[in-house]
């Protein structure tokens, strides 16, 4: 047997074959497992909460401070999309674009991508505890369980999953403000409510472009209950007229100034025209040129807030 030991000894110990999995994954397959480009995007969000929390609580945090929250915030990602993987592999194997990640097609075992996901997850928790505060981890555990155990179910039983899943998705700088100021304030609510509705727009695009994917699956994601998409083009025209206020909170709660209010402005009209644009003609090529809108909107928006912080 493996044993991975702390200061009682024997925490964990390991099935020999589960050990040499884990230690045999290739490279490309933890990649697959913890998504990096996607916790990239969850770091660069809770960096920017952090930066913005400083500001709030005037407070100049020593560099470790900084480290434990991008470092803490990264490895719960990864555990999470890891967990994610784990609990839909079965789904998984029936869509194209993704039977041939690591479980459905057979070169990580359950067991070890299950590993790696605890792994990663109490690292991630257990660094921000230690770095930061007991409000941070306590968000970034928040956000593991209810990604992993709330939303991947739901996805399988309702359309409604959307909603929910983008309530742990907006978390992240909401961790990095907590980490920073103590505790949450306007700002982290500020920066919630616009990448929660940003998911919406952004997520409904994606499951218009893999909507026979998510049928063969047996996933009733709205593009897929919706086979002449007007509900779907409505949801996503909603998401992105409400975004437009909602994006110009931060000039309004005092955090951003005017550079901000008009840069966020025009992002904002613009998201809203490639909406527009889809819901006129829904077609994939319109879908797919939301899905790229929204990729240029949210870094845009939250680079715009850093600076030109009030």
């Amino acid at each position: 047997m493996t044993q991975l030991t702390g200061p009682n000894e024997n925490v964990l110990t390991l099935p020999p074959a589960a050990a040499r999995s884990v230690m045999h994954m290739a490279l490309s397959d933890v990649s697959q497992l913890t998504k990096p480009r996607i916790t990239l995007l969850v770091v660069a969000t809770a960096w920017i909460g952090f930066v913005i929390g400083s500001d709030a609580a005037h407070v100049v945090h020593p560099w470790v401070v900084l480290a434990g929250t991008l470092v803490g915030t990264a490895l719960s990602c990864m555990g999470a999309s890891a967990f994610n993987q784990v609990l839909e592999r079965d789904v998984d194997a029936l869509m194209n674009r993704t039977k041939d990640r690591p479980i459905p097609s057979g070169r990580v075992s359950v067991t070890a991508a299950a590993l790696l996901g605890t792994v990663l997850s109490c690292l991630g928790v257990g660094i921000l505890a230690v770095t930061t505060n007991t409000a941070t981890a306590a968000l970034s555990a928040i956000t593991i369980l209810s990604y992993a155990l709330i939303y991947t179910p739901m996805k399988r039983v309702s359309s409604v999953c959307t909603i929910v899943g983008a309530v742990p998705g907006a978390l992240p700088p909401v961790m990095g403000y907590v980490a920073a100021a103590g505790g949450p304030g306007v700002a982290a609510w500020a920066m919630f409510a616009i990448l929660f509705l940003w998911q919406l727009p952004h997520f409904l695009a994606i499951a218009w472009l893999y909507r026979d994917d998510y049928a063969a699956a047996g996933l009733p994601m709205l593009p897929v209950l919706d086979p002449d998409g007007r509900a779907t083009a409505r949801q996503i025209l909603l998401g992105c007229l409400v975004m437009l206020p909602i994006g110009l909170a931060p000039t309004a709660v005092g955090m951003s100034g005017k550079i901000y209010f008009v840069g966020a402005l025009i992002a904002g009209l613009v998201f809203l025209a490639f909406g527009v644009r889809l819901a006129l003609n829904r077609t994939r090529a319109n879908a797919r040129a939301l899905f790229f809108a929204s990729l240029v909107y949210l870094p845009l928006v939250f680079a715009l807030m850093v600076i030109d912080r009030a």
